[in-house]
């Protein structure tokens, strides 16, 4: 495995990085400050021994000439416990007047003590051996003839070496330190991403122990982080409809299996009587007859299948047109009017829509809504069509009075091969799969199916939505 490959190396090297990059910038930072600080420190010195060789000077020259050997020597004296301080005091014409430095001190390389103008703010040197930290200041002495004053250069060398091996020693004893912190991040840095990626672990571990035959796995949101809730909500939730879809795929394989096995058993039935003796051909012609019937069964049940197939896929060649509602569904009452009377039943419309959709499909669900209701509807009732059609779309309701349908049946009357009749009797004609049909057409024309159930009565509401403006325009500028 590449290590960037990774997410623990990738999420470990970030985390290294970031803590390097931040300690980076804690020690350039910490290294500035330091200098400064050992700057400050030595630009207050420098001025301070300015300040006391111009009162030395100052105090000499009320006396009259200035005795420069005794000034040396009361310099040495102030300076006798300050090592790497140098003194030096010039003339205007770049005679050396003074030097001073404590015992055991090095006198300044040559070029330093050499007459030249230095700038009045300290200065830094730095030699093969030594850095020098300097400051000039120039004082104005009064001569001893009236008008001639006599101009003089003060200047202070501090010795920083001291200073600086102590920040070069700082800045290695940081390099080590840099190392074994990088390494420190890393390590720590795997060892958090380790345990923060835990729950993604045993994620992975679900996922690969679920099967077919396995989908009651969970995970459980509240015990990890709040930022793994939200997807560990959502794999649960997958799973969950996985095991959904899976169980009723293998009921729909036993529907599909128990509704088949009826019709290919009677043929298989009816053909091993036909060829168990002679017969002339009418009893053949009655055996084919019957046979024809189950065929037809068959038929019907491949073609609904079918159907179901395609609308699942999104497959449905659908014909829209502008359609008056209250026409298609009393052609379809009409219809139906036989069957009804025979109970008998009232069939009733109400209201007027119309609605953008396909013909033929809309027959079908609606004539499954009837059919259905005239099945269940008691001898001597009514079933009601209601079309409304308002803001929120057009409506299509089929209710019929009977017994209620128990309501955690309710959410299964859309599936395949479902019937209310656990007993599952086959003396109807439907193969379960009318509802399940209905559904399919209404929701690929853009619409709902919904079913309520009480003591009163089952309705069937089905609503569509209403055309988008420009397009009800251009439909109706066509019509």
């Amino acid at each position: 495995m590449r290590p960037l490959s990774s997410l623990t190396a990738r999420l470990s090297l970030l985390f290294g990085a970031v803590m390097i990059g931040l300690w980076l910038l804690t020690c350039l930072l910490f290294l500035h400050a330091l200098k400064l600080h050992f700057a400050s420190q030595d630009d207050a010195e420098i001025q301070g021994k300015l300040q006391l060789t111009r009162n030395f000077l100052l105090m000499q020259t009320r006396d009259g000439d200035v005795d420069w050997p005794l000034l040396g020597r009361q310099l040495d004296a102030a300076l006798g416990g300050h090592h790497g301080l140098h003194v030096l005091i010039h003339a205007a014409d770049g005679r050396l007047l003074v030097s001073s430095r404590p015992p055991h001190t090095p006198p300044l390389p040559s070029h330093l003590a050499a007459a030249a103008p230095l700038p009045a703010q300290p200065r830094l040197w730095r030699l093969e051996t030594a850095a020098f930290r300097a400051q000039a200041m120039e004082v104005t002495l009064p001569g001893t003839a009236p008008g001639a004053p006599i101009r003089v250069q003060l200047r202070v060398f501090l010795d920083t070496s001291h200073h600086q091996h102590f920040i070069r020693q700082m800045q290695i004893w940081l390099v080590w330190l840099t190392f074994g912190l990088a390494l420190a991040a890393l390590l720590l840095g795997w060892l958090a991403t380790r345990l923060g990626l835990k729950p993604l672990r045993a994620l992975a571990r679900v996922s690969a122990s679920v099967t077919a035959d396995k989908l009651d796995q969970r995970l459980a949101p509240e015990q990890l982080p709040i930022e793994l809730q939200a997807p560990v909500l959502a794999f649960n939730a997958m799973l969950a409809r996985l095991e959904h879809s899976f169980r009723r795929l293998s009921e729909f394989s036993s529907d599909i299996a128990h509704e088949l096995r009826t019709p290919i058993s009677n043929l298989m039935m009816q053909t091993q009587v036909a060829l168990s003796k002679e017969r002339n051909a009418n009893d053949y012609r009655e055996v084919l007859y019957s046979n024809l019937e189950e065929y037809e069964r068959l038929a019907r049940m491949v073609s609904d299948m079918l159907l179901l197939a395609k609308s699942d896929h999104g497959l449905l060649a659908l014909q829209r047109e502008e359609l008056d509602l209250a026409q298609e569904l009393d052609e379809l009452l009409e219809f139906f009017e036989p069957l009804a009377s025979d109970k008998p039943l009232r069939l009733v419309r109400r209201g007027q829509a119309r609605l953008q959709g396909d013909r033929l499909m809309l027959r079908r669900a609606f004539s499954n809504l009837l059919s259905n209701a005239i099945r269940h509807a008691p001898a001597g009732s009514r079933v009601t069509v209601s079309l409304t059609d308002d803001e929120r779309g057009v409506g299509v309701s089929v209710a019929n009075p009977g017994p209620p349908i128990p309501a955690e049946q309710l959410p299964r009357l859309f599936d395949r091969f479902y019937r209310v009749d656990a007993a599952r009797q086959h003396q109807s004609e439907g193969a379960g799969l009318g509802l399940a049909i209905t559904r399919s057409i209404i929701e690929a024309l853009g619409g709902s199916l919904a079913v309520r159930s009480d003591t009163h009565q089952t309705l069937f509401s089905s609503r569509f939505p209403r055309p988008a403006p420009g397009r009800e325009g251009r439909e109706e500028k066509s019509a």
